[in-house]
């Protein structure tokens, strides 16, 4: 600041010195910092000409000291410093600036303190070193914030955990060579999400708890199940901590690991778990007096692309949901699960299905196609939002086979109106249906691995199931799914997975 007033007063010739010791006073009173001393040394008259009052507190002298002995300063320097400072101090004379840190001692309390000291020379117009400008910042704690920082980095270096450490987005910061040893990953982690280092075991709801508990408790212990860079997936024993500021906001968070000795490299081991994982996510059974239902799910190999949920929205509406992902294994499964994931808060929040389809597709659009590469991941679906007090469901089929409504008198109509599959466009027309009912009406969904008979066309396929259905819609949804479920496994190849809903509508 004071190196920027002597260049200014440089340039105009009409300034005083006294002008420009005035405006430095006014100057100082706006930005004098108790951690920074400005300080200007008129050298043709050998004498401090300004000192700011910050100095007294950086150092233990006041500013009259400097006035009245302008060596005052190299008394302040440690003594193991002084011949140092004193030699590099020789670049001014040659017209270069001076920047360096060393050690002071506090001369009231006898501490010895950090300072980084910036000197500017300034030259008259025959080109004769004038004047001496500069600031003085006390770094004490900044140079112990240094030594600590080394201090954890060198012990972090050497521990046997793996230790990661991410800012409150979930971004990694830091990690060690323990971790670069158990996982594969170096440096060029760094800056990623936590993503990459998911084994496919568990699904967002899984993190989602586990991120709520450090949130909430402050620390998260477990095993959990990582994927090395090479594919291998392994078991690890985690703690992760939340790391709080002054005010008690989380602003990163440090997790510790070690491999558990339990490696996986068995394939068909990691289907099993993660078909099991796939199937506890579908809804249990729900009955209440107004409405039964029920659901089964078979997939066509260890994991599908099928997925079914429900949820009771308020106490008289309940939201239905049906999916099918194009293709089948490990892909299909995991867009389901990230699905699932959401599905719950988008059907309490949006209710109807022509807003529960526009939000989802959003989200697979996000999700999927974010770098124009990911362009053949959609899935179909049907929603229903069924009214037990009004008695009538509001029904939508995102490119999904339709879905019937058996009136008790024998009458059956198709859930035939809609849209195109979720993820497919960029944006949806839904077109939605209503339908009223009676007690004793039954709802069936189901996903297209039902009707993929090869001798017949879907349409044919489509009426021949509904007239299966028929010999087994007078039974209660339990039995009438273990009936179904007996004849898909006498009659059907299982070339797609299936699934099938029913919910009695009392």
């Amino acid at each position: 600041m004071i190196h920027k007033l002597l260049q200014k007063a440089k340039k105009d010739k009409n300034i005083s010195l006294n002008e420009m010791l005035q405006l430095i006073d006014e100057w100082n009173t706006f930005y004098n910092k108790a951690d920074q001393a400005y300080w200007l040394v008129n050298l043709a008259e050998r004498r401090f000409i300004f000192v700011s009052p910050s100095c007294e507190k950086i150092c233990g002298v006041p500013p009259e000291a400097f006035y009245r002995d302008v060596e005052a300063w190299k008394k302040v320097i440690h003594p193991e410093d002084r011949e140092k400072v004193q030699k590099r101090r020789s670049v001014l004379w040659k017209g270069s600036c001076f920047e360096d840190e060393y050690r002071i001692i506090h001369q009231q309390d006898g501490t010895i303190r950090w300072v980084l000291d910036q000197t500017f020379p300034t030259f008259d117009e025959n080109g004769k070193l004038a004047m001496l400008s500069g600031v003085v910042t006390d770094i004490t704690e900044i140079r112990k914030m240094r030594e600590k920082l080394l201090l954890a980095e060198k012990v972090y270096e050497h521990v046997p955990h793996a230790v990661l450490i991410t800012d409150e987005n979930g971004l990694i910061q830091f990690i060690n060579p323990a971790f670069t040893e158990i996982t594969g990953y170096g440096a060029e982690a760094i800056g990623l999400s936590l993503d990459f280092l998911h084994s496919g075991y568990y699904n967002e709801n899984f993190y989602q708890t586990i991120r709520k508990t450090v949130i909430e408790k402050g620390q998260w212990r477990g095993r959990l199940r990582g994927r090395r860079k090479n594919g291998e997936v392994y078991v690890q024993q985690t703690t992760i901590t939340a790391i709080h500021d002054e005010e008690g906001r989380p602003i990163f968070y440090l997790f510790i690991f070690s491999e558990n000795g339990e490696t996986i490299t068995s394939l068909k081991d990691d289907l099993k778990l993660a078909q099991e994982v796939q199937k506890r996510v579908l809804s249990k059974p729900l009955k209440t007096e107004s409405i039964d239902i029920y659901g089964m799910y078979v997939p066509s190999e260890e994991l599908g692309g099928d997925m079914y949920a429900w949820y009771q929205i308020d106490n008289d509406r309940y939201g239905i949901f049906l999916m099918d992902v194009m293709g089948h294994g490990v892909a299909a499964s995991l867009i389901c699960m990230s699905v699932r994931s959401l599905l719950n808060g988008v059907i309490r929040k949006c209710i109807y299905p022509k807003e529960v389809f526009h939000e989802l597709n959003k989200h697979m659009r996000l999700l999927y196609h974010e770098d124009g590469r990911m362009n053949t991941y959609y899935f179909t679906a049907v929603y229903v939002m069924v009214n037990t007090k009004k008695r009538f469901i509001e029904y939508a089929s995102a490119g999904h086979p339709p879905g019937f409504l058996f009136h008790k008198d024998g009458l059956v109509e198709e859930l035939d109106r809609g849209c195109a599959p979720i993820g497919l466009l960029s944006y949806l027309h839904v077109e939605t249906g209503k339908l009223d009912y009676t007690p004793g009406a039954t709802l069936v969904l189901y996903s297209d691995g039902v009707i993929e008979e090869a001798n017949h066309s879907v349409r044919a396929n489509i009426e021949m199931f509904r007239e299966k259905l028929k010999s087994f819609i007078h039974l209660e949804s339990r039995s009438m799914i273990a009936h179904m479920n007996k004849m898909f496994k006498e009659e059907y190849q299982f070339v797609d997975d299936i699934s099938l809903v029913v919910a009695k509508l009392h």
